[in-house]
C-alpha cells in the first residue's frame, strides 16, 4: 500500500498494453499481452454478461458500447451510472481470478501527500467496518490473491482479486464503504500520516519527534536515488498543475498538512461522480452492478468531477536542473556517481497511435545492444548503466520519454550529454534496421498469446492512467489495428520513423537535462531540516498544547493496545476453502536418456521449455562465479553470432533465452540441498526449431572472449544492484541474517546477498575481466552437458511431437552422457553460529531482521510455524511495528528453507524493533489469541499456496522443488489441522532459546551497535 509501491509495480509488473524490458540480473524481458478486438452490439463471450445489449439499463447503469476480444477471448462492456455518471469498465472472461478496482482522478496543489495519506486513512475504518484497520484485518479473512491501494501522481486506485465469489463480495463491500464512508479519525490521520510524539511515549518529559507511517514511507523513498531522480524529473518537465508537487509526499511539507485539509480533499475527489469502476474475470456483472447501485452510488448525486489535467504548455528552449543525492556505498569508482539525463514532453496520452508508436519508438532506441543508445552511451563504459527511469513512460498526461547515464564521472556529464544529443541526430538520419524492427514487432505478436494469472490486474493497472484522463480504455485494446497502420506508414513512408525521432527529440525544445550528483552531506542536511522546522513547531508550543500533544497521544496508544473487535467485518471459513488441491497431469519420460517432464497445458500456441543443470560436480572455486555467468551467458555471443546478432535472433525468435541460480532445499531436511543453474525460454510454436538452434549454440560454442563486452554487463548490473538495495532492504537483511543457519542460506548471501553485491563491485573496481572470462570457460566446459541435465516442456497437445523432436535435436548435439545419480547434496559439516551484523548506509531508515532456525517442508512442524508466522504478523508485529513505531511495515515468515525470520521495513528504529522480535515471542507463548485468530492465519497462508499458476509454470513446484502434488495435499491438509497447542508448541520448541541465531540491520549509524563487541559493524 502506498506511493512507493505503484512506483514499483508501474516499472516491473507485467502489464499487458506497454512494451518493457528489463535491466535485471538474470532472466529476460517477459512483454505483456497484447489484442486484436473487433466491434460487435451483442456480446459472444457470454460468460457473466448473458442478454446485455447496448443502450440498455440495468441496475441503474447504461451499457454504452459491447466489444470482443477475440485474440484474448474476453468481451469489454462500457457502462454509465445514470444517477451520478460513474464510469464503468467490465472485461468478461473465462478466468476465475476475478479483479475489481475503483478508481478517482486526484489533483494534489501541494507536495503535503493528501492524496497518499487520504490511500492510508480510508482504510482504517469506515461506516459499516469501523473498526480500527478493516484492510489490515480483511488480509487474514480472505483468500485473495490481491489486495492492495496505490497513490499515483493523479490518481488513486484500489484494486483486489479472489477466486472465490463469496471473498470477492465480502471485499467488494469492504472497499467501497471505505472510499465512500470512511470514517478519516483524527488518531487515524496521525498514526498513517504525522504526529508530534515523546521519544518516550509514556513520558512526556522525554523530547518530542516526528512520526508517522507514511511520514517514515516516504522518508525511505526520498533515500532513493532512482526515486527522487524520477520525482525531480516529473516536477521540473511538468510543472505547471499537479505534476509539479510530489503526490506521495515530500517529507518536509508532510508535515504541514492538517486533518482539515485531508478531509477537505475526500470530499472534494472520492465522489462516484469522479470515479471510474473496473471489474474482470468470469462473475456475473449483473451481481457486480446490483450492489454497487444499491449500496452505494444510489445514495449520491451527480457532481462536477474533478479538474482534468490540462496539457503542459510547450517550451521554447531546453531547461536545466541540478539534483543532491546520497552517495552510493557500493558505487565501484566513489568519483563515478554522478548521472545525466535528458527528459522529453511528448505526447498526449490520448492520442493511444501516437503513443503506440512512441512505445515502439522506446523499444528501438534502448532496448537491448542492439539499440543505438546501448552502443553508444553503455558500451563506452562511461557510466555503470542506464539511469534507473530510463524509457518511455505514459502515467502522466503528456507522455515522456527518459535517457541518461548513472555512475558517470562529473566531468563527463556533458561528453554524456552530448552523446545523447548525436545519438539522437544520428537516428534522424539513418533509421532503424528492419530486422530490429521486425523483432519488436514479433514480440507482441508473442505477448498477444502469453498468458499470466494475473491478466486482469494488470490490464486495470495500466489502463488506469489513459482512463483517468478521458480517454477510451477499450480503444486502447485496438492494437492490431495499429500494427497495420504502423506497418502501413513505414511501406509508404521508409522515413517515417525517422521524422518521428526529429519530432520528438532533435526538434523538441521542450526537454529538461537533469544532472545528479551525489553529496556527503544529503542525509545530515536532511536530518538538520527536520530538526529546524521540529524546533519551530515546539518553540510555539505552550505547556497547554503539550499536554494535548500527550494526551491525544495516550489515546492514539490506548486504541493501538486495544484488541480490534473485528466482528461486524465479513470473514470466510475454513470450509470455504478448496477441499483438494489441483492436481497437474504429467508425463515422465526420457529423451536420450536425459529426464523430461511433460505437461500438456492450453498455452494458447506457445511452448515453454525448462531445464536444470545439477552443478554437484563443479569445482568450489568455480561455483563462486555462477551468479555472473548466469547474467552473462546468453549475452556474450554462440556460434557464428557476436553478443548483437546473438541478442537479434533471441528477440526474433522467442520470448527470450535465460540461466539463473538454481537452488532448494531438500524437502525433508535443510542439510540436503541441489544446487545449479536454471536456462529457460519460450517461443511460439512455429519458432520451435529456431529456438531450440539458439540453444544448441549457447551450449556447444559460447564465445566467452570479449572483455569490453563483459565489463558493459557488469557495470550495468552493478548500478542495478545499488538500486536494488533500497527497494529491497528487507530482504536483503533477511537474506544475511539467516545466512549463518543453514548450508543454503549461506550459499543464497553469497550469491544474491549484501556480499553478492559488494563482490560484484570489487570485480568492478580491479577492472580486470580476463580472469573472469576463463573461469567463465571452465563453468561452460562443465556444466553445459547433458552429464546431469533434466528438462520440461509445457506445450498444447498439438504441438507436443514437434516440441520434443526438436528438444531431442538439442540434447543429441549436447556434449557428455546422463548419469543416474541422486539430485541431492547433503552437507554435513556445516555448522550453526550466532551472527549480528548492522550494515552501516546513509538512508534515514533502517531495514531489520532476526532469523532462527525453522523446521523443514516435510516436517510436521512447518505447516504450524506457517501458521504462528501469520499470527504474530497480523496480532502482534503490524500493531507494533507499523502502528506504534512508525515503520512502513514488519512481520514474520516461515520458509520451506527451514527458517523462521522476523523483519521490518523502512523503519526509524533498530535495535527497539530487534527486542520487538523478542517480545512477540513471548506474547507467542502466553497463547493471548482465540480461534478466530488461527483461523485468519490459515487463510493467509492458504491465499498463497493456492494461487493461481499459469498454463506455463504447471508442474514447476516438482520439476523445481521436488515437491509432488501428493506431498503438497498432505501440506494443505496439516494446515488446517493446525491447533493452538501446536502453536505453543512450536514456539517453545524453535523460537523461545533457539540455540542460534542472525541478526542483521542495514540502516544508518548507531552508537550502540558500534560500542557493543558482540555487534560486526561493517561500512559498505
Amino acid at each position: 500500500m502506498g506511493y512507493g509501491h505503484l512506483f514499483n509495480s508501474l516499472r516491473h509488473l507485467k502489464v499487458p498494453l506497454k512494451i518493457t524490458r528489463s535491466f535485471k540480473c538474470y532472466g529476460v524481458n517477459k512483454r505483456a499481452a497484447y489484442s486484436v478486438l473487433t466491434n460487435t452490439r451483442e456480446a459472444r463471450v457470454h460468460v457473466g454478461i448473458n442478454d446485455l445489449s447496448v443502450g440498455s439499463e440495468y441496475e441503474g447503469f447504461q451499457v454504452q458500447s459491447i466489444q470482443e476480444v477475440q485474440d484474448l477471448a474476453l468481451t469489454a462492456v462500457r457502462l454509465s451510472h445514470l444517477k451520478t455518471g460513474a464510469d464503468y469498465l467490465h472485461i468478461a472472461r473465462e478466468d476465475s481470478n476475478n479483479v475489481f478496482c475503483v478508481g478517482f482522478r486526484t489533483t494534489p496543489k501541494d507536495s503535503t501527500g493528501v492524496s497518499h495519506i487520504l490511500e492510508h486513512t480510508v482504510l482504517c475504518g469506515s461506516k459499516t467496518y469501523p473498526g480500527r484497520d478493516p484492510f489490515f484485518k480483511m488480509l487474514n479473512r480472505s483468500l485473495s490473491t490481491f489486495m492492495n491501494a496505490m497513490t499515483g501522481p493523479d490518481y488513486t486506485i484500489y484494486p483486489f482479486s479472489s477466486q472465490n465469489p463469496k471473498d470477492f463480495k465480502n471485499l467488494l463491500s469492504v472497499y467501497l464503504d471505505a472510499v465512500f464512508y470512511p470514517q478519516l479519525r483524527e488518531l487515524d490521520f496521525l498514526q498513517e500520516g504525522w504526529r508530534l510524539e515523546n521519544e518516550n511515549p509514556l513520558s512526556q518529559e522525554t523530547p518530542l519527534q516526528f512520526k508517522g507511517v507514511v511520514f517514515n514511507e516516504m522518508k525511505g523513498a526520498f533515500s532513493d536515488p532512482s526515486y527522487g531522480l524520477n520525482q525531480h524529473l516529473m516536477r521540473n518537465l511538468l510543472p505547471s498543475h499537479t505534476y509539479g508537487n510530489c503526490s506521495g509526499g515530500d517529507p518536509p511539507k508532510i508535515l504541514d498538512l492538517t486533518w482539515q485539509q485531508l478531509k477537505d480533499f475526500h470530499a472534494k475527489h472520492y465522489h462516484p461522480s469522479n470515479s471510474r469502476f473496473y471489474t474482470y474475470g468470469d462473475m456475473p456483472l449483473r451481481d457486480h452492478l446490483q450492489f454497487i447501485n444499491q449500496n452505494y452510488l444510489n445514495s449520491f448525486e451527480q457532481i462536477a468531477p474533478s479538474e482534468e489535467v490540462p496539457n503542459e504548455k510547450r517550451w521554447n528552449q531546453p531547461r536545466r536542473i541540478n539534483i543532491e543525492a546520497r552517495e552510493d556505498p557500493f558505487a565501484p569508482n566513489p568519483e563515478k556517481q554522478s548521472s545525466a539525463v535528458v527528459s522529453y514532453a511528448l505526447s498526449d496520452i490520448n492520442d493511444l497511435y501516437e503513443t503506440f508508436v512512441l512505445q515502439i519508438l522506446g523499444e528501438l532506441l534502448t532496448g537491448g545492444p542492439n539499440s543505438p543508445f546501448y552502443h553508444n552511451l553503455l558500451e563506452p563504459n562511461i557510466g555503470t548503466g542506464y539511469s534507473p527511469v530510463t524509457g518511455f513512460d505514459n502515467h502522466t498526461k503528456d507522455t515522456t520519454f527518459t535517457i541518461g547515464l548513472q555512475g558517470v564521472h562529473s566531468k563527463d556529464v556533458d561528453k554524456v550529454l552530448g552523446i545523447i544529443r548525436s545519438t539522437f541526430e544520428e537516428v534522424a538520419r539513418t533509421g532503424f534496421p528492419a530486422e530490429r524492427i521486425e523483432a519488436v514487432l514479433h514480440s507482441i505478436e508473442l505477448a498477444v498469446k502469453h498468458q499470466t494469472s494475473n491478466f486482469g490486474l494488470s490490464m486495470a493497472m495500466n489502463l488506469t492512467p489513459l482512463w483517468n484522463h478521458g480517454g477510451d480504455p477499450v480503444e486502447a485494446l485496438y492494437i492490431n489495428s495499429k500494427v497495420e497502420k504502423f506497418r502501413q506508414n513505414l511501406h509508404e513512408n521508409p522515413d517515417y520513423l525517422k521524422n518521428k525521432v526529429r519530432q520528438y527529440f532533435v526538434d523538441n525544445t521542450h526537454q529538461l537535462v537533469a544532472v545528479m550528483q551525489p553529496d556527503k552531506e544529503f542525509e545530515t542536511k536532511l536530518e538538520q531540516e527536520e530538526k529546524k522546522i521540529l524546533g519551530a513547531k515546539c518553540q510555539d508550543l505552550s505547556e497547554r498544547d503539550k499536554n494535548l500533544i500527550f494526551s491525544k497521544n495516550q489515546e492514539l496508544l490506548d486504541m493501538q493496545n486495544n484488541v480490534n473487535d473485528t466482528e461486524c467485518l465479513p470473514t470466510l471459513q475454513l470450509s470455504d476453502i478448496s477441499s483438494q488441491a489441483d492436481r497437474v497431469q504429467l508425463d515422465n519420460v526420457k529423451i536420450l536418456g536425459v529426464p523430461l517432464q511433460v505437461a500438456v497445458q492450453p498455452t494458447n500456441g506457445i511452448t515453454y521449455f525448462h531445464g536444470v543443470l545439477n552443478t554437484t560436480t563443479l569445482p568450489e572455486k568455480l561455483k563462486i562465479h555462477l551468479p555472473l555467468f548466469c547474467m552473462a551467458a546468453t549475452k556474450m555471443g554462440a556460434g557464428d553470432m557476436d553478443y548483437r546478432q546473438l541478442d537479434q535472433q533471441i528477440e526474433h525468435k522467442t520470448g527470450g533465452l535465460s540461466f539463473g541460480l538454481h537452488l532448494t532445499e531438500g524437502p525433508g531436511s535443510v542439510q540436503s540441498y541441489e544446487q545449479g543453474i536454471v536456462f529457460s525460454s519460450h517461443c511460439l510454436d512455429r519458432n520451435l526449431p529456431d529456438m531450440f538452434q539458439l540453444w544448441q549454440s549457447i551450449f556447444n560454442r559460447l564465445r566467452l572472449i570479449d572483455e569490453n563486452r563483459l565489463e558493459t554487463l557488469i557495470r550495468n548490473l552493478v548500478g542495478d544492484l545499488g538500486n536494488s538495495l533500497t527497494h529491497s532492504g528487507h530482504h536483503f537483511a533477511m537474506t544475511h541474517a539467516g545466512s549463518s543457519l543453514t548450508p543454503t542460506a549461506h550459499m543464497k548471501e553469497l550469491d544474491e546477498g549484501v556480499t553478492y553485491i559488494r563482490r560484484v563491485k570489487a570485480i568492478a573496481e580491479t577492472n580486470q575481466f580476463e580472469p573472469l572470462l576463463e573461469c567463465f570457460h571452465d563453468i561452460a566446459k562443465h556444466l553445459l552437458v547433458k552429464n546431469n541435465m533434466r528438462c520440461a516442456l509445457n506445450m498444447t497437445s498439438d504441438s507436443q511431437e514437434e516440441a520434443i523432436k526438436q528438444l531431442e535435436g538439442f540434447v543429441s548435439s549436447v556434449k557428455g552422457s546422463p548419469v543416474d545419480r541422486t539430485v541431492w547434496t547433503v552437507d554435513n559439516e556445516f555448522q550453526p553460529s550466532v551472527k549480528r551484523t548492522h550494515y552501516v548506509l546513509p538512508v534515514p531508515v533502517n531495514f531489520t531482521s532476526k532469523v532462527v532456525p525453522g523446521a523443514p517442508y516435510l516436517s510436521p512442524d512447518f505447516a504450524p510455524l506457517r501458521v504462528l508466522a501469520g499470527i504474530m504478523s497480523s496480532k502482534f508485529l503490524h500493531p507494533e511495528i507499523r502502528e506504534k513505531g512508525g515503520a512502513y511495515g514488519g512481520g514474520a515468515s516461515a520458509s520451506a528453507t527451514g527458517l523462521f525470520s522476523f523483519y521490518s521495513y523502512r523503519d526509524p528504529k533498530s535495535l527497539e524493533t530487534i527486542d520487538t522480535f523478542d517480545r512477540a515471542v513471548e506474547w507467542a507463548l502466553k497463547a493471548n489469541y482465540n480461534e478466530e485468530a488461527i483461523k485468519e492465519a490459515k487463510l493467509r497462508v492458504f491465499q498463497k499456496i493456492d494461487a493461481p499458476t499459469p498454463p506455463s509454470s504447471k508442474g514447476m513446484r516438482l520439476f523445481l522443488s521436488h515437491i509432488s502434488d501428493e506431498q503438497f495435499a498432505i501440506q494443505r491438509q496439516q494446515l488446517i489441522n493446525v491447533t493452538k497447542d501446536d502453536l505453543v508448541r512450536v514456539s517453545q520448541d524453535y523460537l523461545r532459546q533457539p540455540a542460534v541465531h542472525g541478526v542483521t540491520i542495514i540502516g544508518p549509524p548507531n552508537d550502540i551497535t558500534t560500542r557493543d563487541s558482540s555487534w560486526n559493524v561493517e561500512f559498505s
